[in-house]
């Protein structure tokens, strides 16, 4: 089966990008409130050095073109004119972690198609961990408990018994319960590939500026994938003036990032 994956690097076919890709950790971030996984998503390209390694299908997702973001003090001007699109796939090779960042909403009444495409996505490539990212409603959660905002569903044994700060469960109704109704689908469908060991992570928050949420997920994503975790986390510029504290962008190349 072909899939619609377009590697960046002219000289990598899709059939090398699948070999290179086999057997690694992917991070799926899902569109929800306070859009707390994609921005533990940026945390994690940022400071992992995860690099642009393909572009994927936005055929389902409203249009969207920014900039490249970037972190630090140095501007990283792409001298190829490329810009941040909807729907890209990022790698590193020492870590063997995959990441998808998705930056603009799924078209309504698409869900279903849009479903179905990550999940071949997921099966084409040969990913053999697969840790989706998910937010909810803090008020709509029945048993609010503050010291443990996060949920975590595993497939894997050795997950169930770790002593995490987080409410642990294999219950796929209790994910139904808990998750964002796309999250809960994704679930199902990959928790039906058996080679494929399936987390799926949940923080309950209230929606407004959601920085350290997303800092508190990313932190929890390195001690479930068993990365080192950095002294300090790097943000990305695209961070800076999300809340009104600098000027507006009057021209493309400041875009969202200034």
């Amino acid at each position: 089966m072909t899939v619609s994956v377009y590697p960046v690097s002219s000289g990598q076919t899709l059939d090398s990008l699948k070999h290179q890709l086999k057997g690694s950790k992917l991070v799926v971030p899902a569109i929800s409130i306070g859009n707390v996984p994609q921005l533990s998503v940026d945390l994690l390209i940022h400071n992992l050095q995860l690099k642009l390694v393909a572009r994927l299908d936005t055929l389902f997702l409203y249009p969207f073109a920014a900039p490249v973001d970037y972190a630090g003090d140095h501007k990283e001007v792409a001298k190829d004119g490329s810009a941040s699109t909807a729907l890209e796939l990022y790698y590193n090779e020492e870590l063997k972690l995959s990441v998808i960042q998705q930056r603009s909403p799924i078209i309504p009444d698409y869900s279903q198609n849009f479903l179905d495409y990550l999940v071949t996505v997921i099966k084409e490539l040969g990913f053999g961990k697969v840790l989706i990212l998910d937010s909810n409603d803090y008020g709509l959660k029945g048993d609010v408990d503050f010291e443990k905002p996060l949920e975590l569903f595993s497939n894997e044994l050795e997950e169930r018994f770790k002593s995490l700060k987080v409410s642990n469960t294999n219950d796929l109704d209790k994910v139904k319960e808990s998750f964002t109704t796309f999250t809960n689908a994704l679930v199902t469908e990959v928790n039906k590939i058996k080679e494929i060991t399936l987390q799926a992570l949940l923080m309950y928050v209230y929606e407004g500026d959601n920085f350290f949420d997303a800092q508190v997920v990313t932190k929890e994503v390195f001690d479930l994938l068993k990365i080192a975790q950095p002294k300090e986390l790097i943000k990305p510029k695209s961070w800076e003036g999300a809340y009104g504290d600098r000027p507006i962008p009057t021209n493309f190349e400041e875009g969202l990032f200034g």
